[in-house]
């Protein structure tokens, strides 16, 4: 079929499964380092800071009811949302199932 022998068609596919499971296993291993950290802003308005404290510059804000999935690195009583990017743990609610 095609002019492709079944044989190297059984090892292309072969080859195919095993890089897959190969790449599921790492993903399921890094979401399993990760702890989920999901949480819901408790403030009209929650200014995203580009360090952990008030005298940091605002690089973004957040606004009620929003959800928000964070690090687990807190300093100052700011949590790590992403790289540059820290909001007051006063103002985040730790969502259902949150692990962080």
């Amino acid at each position: 079929m095609f002019g492709i022998p079944v044989m190297k068609l059984a090892v292309i596919g072969g080859l195919g499964v095993a890089a897959f499971a190969f790449f599921a296993h790492r993903n399921a291993e890094a979401s399993q380092s990760n702890p989920q950290c999901a949480f819901t802003v408790n403030a009209d308005v929650l200014n995203v800071r580009a360090g952990p404290s008030t005298g940091e510059r605002i690089v973004g804000r957040l606004v009620q009811s929003q959800p928000v999935t964070a690090k687990p690195l807190v300093q100052n009583g700011f949590r790590q949302i992403a790289e540059n990017r820290w909001a007051s743990v006063d103002y985040l609610v730790a969502a259902s199932g949150n692990t962080c």
